[in-house]
């Protein structure tokens, strides 16, 4: 398997410059450019659903927000590659769906990367409002590959 760097986007700022930092580590080591986009499972429970008027509806809008929040990804995704490929890096996309941290520690078992590069958990707006929510002490517990953190950016 050819070396990887992991890069774990919400396409936030500091995501962004992250992203920078990503691109030029795998262009400096040879390696693949992993990028994933994490949906959270648990945006289905923000949904309160007294105010839906049958399963139906309520399993309509769901499918309606989770094509929406796809679509937003894969466009991050997308910004991500294009940024890539003018380095000529080479990028493997991709939208998983779970808890944020066991998406991560699974991704990163499972692909051993080199380094992971990490949006700033700092630098997004709290609760459903920002980017990515994770516990970086916890992370470090479990992850043992270097991880890169972006930088911490004032929140808009």
């Amino acid at each position: 398997m050819s070396a990887r760097i992991l890069f774990i986007t919400d396409g936030s700022p500091s995501s962004m410059a992250a992203a920078e930092t990503a691109i030029e580590f795998a262009s400096f080591k040879n390696a693949i450019l992993h990028v994933v986009f994490i949906l959270d499972q648990g945006w289905r429970n923000l949904l309160g659903d007294e105010w839906m008027s049958s399963s139906s509806t309520r399993i309509s809008f769901q499918d309606w927000l989770e094509i929406g929040l796809t679509e937003q990804a894969e466009s991050i995704l997308n910004n991500t590659i294009e940024l890539a490929g003018i380095t000529s890096v080479e990028t493997i996309a991709e939208v998983k769906v779970g808890k944020t941290e066991t998406v991560i520690y699974d991704t990163v078992s499972m692909i051993k990367p080199l380094l992971l590069v990490l949006p700033n958990p700092y630098s997004t707006a709290p609760g459903a409002a920002g980017g990515l929510s994770y516990n970086i002490k916890s992370l470090t517990k479990k992850i043992t590959c270097p991880i890169y953190l972006g930088p911490k950016l004032p929140i808009a």
